[in-house]
């Protein structure tokens, strides 16, 4: 096979017309994979490990469908994988695939014989969730019990959930039709058996090729997390998310644990605008309207996301678990996103003795129109947003990157120059050679005064470089959550079509591979990878004491560091120590910081409850007390801080002409006046001046 120079040509030197798609786009990533990731693996037995937990994982993460003479049986296999795989086997696939797809089509008489007859909602018995707490049954009688319980506890949660919004309803109407506990216990099993006869027509249509996807995207996460192979239908929805056009909740998704896991969440979209739904969070239910919920427990994955889009105006309702284990239900109204939401905007807030005018930018993203060169980027809003700020007199600002995921390279060192003069903002290394060094080429610093910089846990990639940036200039300070994600990787996305020989034009469209091909370095030679950026400003945060991150992900590339580029550090320098301290002494002496601390406890604690009790009335109580305590934080949140916020001057004219905008300033308003975590921001700023 070879390589010649960008086009991957497959001779037909192992190739013979019998054989199948999969043996063609094994050799392409195979290629890609040692030729272009970043970090190319020795494909021996480690290799060949990784490959097969995390294929194990993928087919079967809850220990739903093998026994455990399954696993051995396929266990022969975990050490031979890479021989398989350089050899262009499909011997230990084709096995799995037959093997959990029996497996899977004789579910059908468990769900069938369990929800066709009431649970006992009384009897009290335990359920483990977390699948690394429990082993494969031995035996049908085993995985008929693990079915029952799994099944039980659906119902259960359905029937709590159900019974919550009927006493919400009826609190708020006299009207509302009171079902029994056993009413809504028949509604769920039917609810459920419909779900779980659509899953199952699904299984078996279910093709090789939806198996093939699950193997081969085993073998390329054993290299990173963010590498992906993504079939003709997936290349399809990213390049309809790359267009910019969205209808439906605007949330990125994949699946995780059997459910949906949002990994982001489009400026202004539906599910962004609610502030009810936070990354992580995983999709277990989908309603439309006010009809049944759907489980989506191992539905594949275009079907469970066609489940959660739809028409603009109509309502979707979503059961959601979050990081803490707590599960919630949120309504959305779909929507084309509205663009504008997307873009960096800007405020003046004034501090409670009006002695302190700081400007505020928001920046949901870095934004740049790849498809137009005159279309709009971040830096040029971001520029216009600090001439505008400036000319109302302020005296700092501050640009909050919080929940932050990133987006365009070049527009975080265009947008970090606007801050110092030229010089170097980032560095980047493929595998082979010196780091190629991207610099700010503008003179100009469009701001130069008190700067803080504000992030937390879901800010990411593009937002750490200008964090990272603004941090080792010394240019400002770094104000947030103990931490940045972490991501410090780059990816490209190739059409594999393009660079299979047209020989094989009878079995494309192959579909596209993501790969990870270089790695971020900050000026100072530190890698974001793995540690992100530790802010000079540590705040209490909620998810402080979880494990959340790229650090998370399995394996992700290592944290190093390299030689660091030569740059000047801005003449000014921060009192960082006594900044720090100013501010620790206002944070530990306020109660809504010491409620969030208690808060994260509170998180932690619950995230780590793995075993429930499958009687109803236990259930609801913890329940119940979950929720209560709960929403006293929530209600914490909810306090107005001493911020006096208000649009520019130069906006007053536009707002009041437009509508929408002025809708979405008067709730960006309404919601900043109540973020404890920016006025500690403008504090910070007062204290720059103080010097």
């Amino acid at each position: 096979m070879l390589l010649a120079g960008t086009i991957i040509v497959l001779t037909s030197a192992f190739f013979v017309p019998d054989s199948k798609k999969e043996l063609v786009l094994n050799e392409a990533i195979s290629q890609f994979l040692s030729f272009r990731h970043y970090q190319p693996l020795k494909e021996d037995d480690s290799f060949s490990e990784r490959v097969f937990n995390l294929y194990i994982d993928r087919l079967d993460l809850n220990k739903r469908y093998f026994l455990q003479s399954d696993f051995i049986e396929l266990s022969a296999y975990k050490l031979k994988l890479d021989d398989q795989w350089k050899s262009r086997s499909l011997e230990f696939f084709l096995k799995s695939s037959e093997l959990i797809q029996k497996r899977l089509l004789e579910t059908k008489a468990y769900y069938t014989e369990f929800l066709t007859a009431p649970f006992d909602l009384k009897k009290n018995e335990t359920f483990e969730t977390d699948p690394e707490k429990t082993k494969y049954p031995k035996d049908n009688t085993e995985i008929r019990e693990s079915w029952r319980k799994a099944l039980k506890f659906q119902v259960m949660t359905r029937v709590a959930g159900n019974l919550q919004i009927q006493s919400d309803a009826s609190g708020k109407s006299d009207t509302v039709k009171i079902k029994s506990t056993e009413q809504l216990e028949a509604e769920a099993r039917k609810g459920l058996l419909d779900n779980y006869n659509d899953w199952y027509d699904r299984i078996r249509k279910m093709d090789e090729d939806d198996r093939w996807s699950i193997y081969v995207n085993s073998v390329i996460s054993a290299y990173d997390p963010h590498s992906v192979y993504m079939p003709p239908r997936d290349k399809e929805r990213f390049d309809i998310a790359m267009s910019g056009k969205y209808e439906g909740i605007g949330a990125t998704l994949r699946q995780k644990d059997g459910y949906l896991m949002v990994v982001d969440m489009f400026p202004g979209s539906p599910s962004w605008r609610s502030k009810k739904m936070e990354v992580n969070d995983l999709i277990m239910r989908v309603a439309q309207g006010d009809q049944p919920s759907v489980d989506i427990l191992d539905m594949k994955q275009e079907n469970a996301v066609a489940l959660i889009k739809g028409p603009k105006n109509t309502k979707v309702r979503l059961t959601i678990r979050k990081r803490d284990g707590s599960v919630n239900e949120i309504v959305l109204t779909r929507a084309v996103v509205i663009m504008e939401e997307s873009y960096a905007s800007s405020l003046v807030l004034t501090d409670a003795g009006g002695n302190v005018r700081t400007g505020y930018i928001f920046l949901p993203q870095f934004y740049q129109d790849f498809q137009d060169r005159n279309g709009r980027k971040c830096s040029d809003d971001v520029a216009k947003e600090i001439e505008k700020l400036n000319a109302e007199g302020i005296d700092g600002l501050i640009i909050d990157l919080r929940n932050n995921g990133g987006g365009s390279l070049p527009e975080a060192v265009k947008m970090a120059g606007l801050f110092f003069p030229k010089g170097p903002v980032v560095q980047i290394k493929t595998k082979e050679g010196s780091p190629v060094i991207l610099d700010d080429t503008d003179s100009k610093t469009q701001y130069g005064g008190p700067l803080v910089v504000m992030t937390n846990y879901s800010s990411a990639s593009a937002s750490e470089i200008f964090a990272a940036a603004i941090q080792d200039y010394g240019r400002g300070i770094i104000v947030g959550s103990p931490s940045t994600w972490g991501k410090g990787t780059v990816q490209r996305v190739t059409d594999l079509d393009e660079f299979v020989n047209d020989k094989f034009n009878d079995i494309k469209p192959l579909g596209a591979l993501s790969l990870t091909i270089q790695k971020f370095y900050r000026i100072n030679g530190k890698t974001t990878q793995l540690k992100g950026v530790t802010p000079d400003i540590v705040l209490p945060d909620s998810y402080q004491q979880m494990d959340i991150g790229e650090k998370e992900e399995k394996y992700a590339l290592n944290w190093d560091e390299i030689a660091p580029a030569k740059y000047t550090p801005w003449p000014e320098t921060l009192p960082k120590d006594r900044l720090k301290s100013l501010c620790d002494k206002r944070v530990a002496g306020d109660d809504q910081f010491s409620m969030i601390r208690q808060n994260a406890t509170r998180i932690k604690k619950d995230s780590e409850k793995t075993i429930f009790n499958l009687n109803l009335d236990t259930y609801l109580k913890e329940l119940k007390a979950q929720s209560q305590e709960a929403k006293k934080y929530e209600q914490m949140m909810k306090a107005a801080t001493s911020l006096k916020i208000k649009s520019l001057e130069s906006d007053l004219a536009l707002n009041k002409a437009d509508t929408a905008r002025s809708e979405i300033t008067q709730r960006m308003i309404e919601d900043l006046s109540k973020d404890i975590f920016l006025e500690e921001g403008v504090m910070v700023i007062k204290d720059i001046i103080k010097k």
